[in-house]
């Protein structure tokens, strides 16, 4: 089954399904720490506990939007 970071998933979908969602959990997430996962279409990359894509290298380039919130 094919994978999907939240950011992906709104853009091929127009919902998340939530498939990478809770991999990373709170707790690692206030550490600043994250699962490395592959989405389908972003590549390799590191998410959030909601599954949403952090990673500024992504293909992309999604982990940006939270550097720039």
């Amino acid at each position: 089954m094919a994978d999907f970071c939240q950011q992906c998933s709104v853009e091929e979908w127009g919902q998340d399904f939530g498939d990478l969602a809770s991999i990373t959990t709170l707790e690692d997430e206030a550490k600043g720490l994250y699962a490395v996962v592959i989405c389908e279409g972003c590549g390799h990359i590191q998410v959030d506990s909601k599954g949403r894509c952090v990673s500024v290298d992504c293909i992309h380039e999604h982990g940006k939007e939270k550097t720039d919130e």
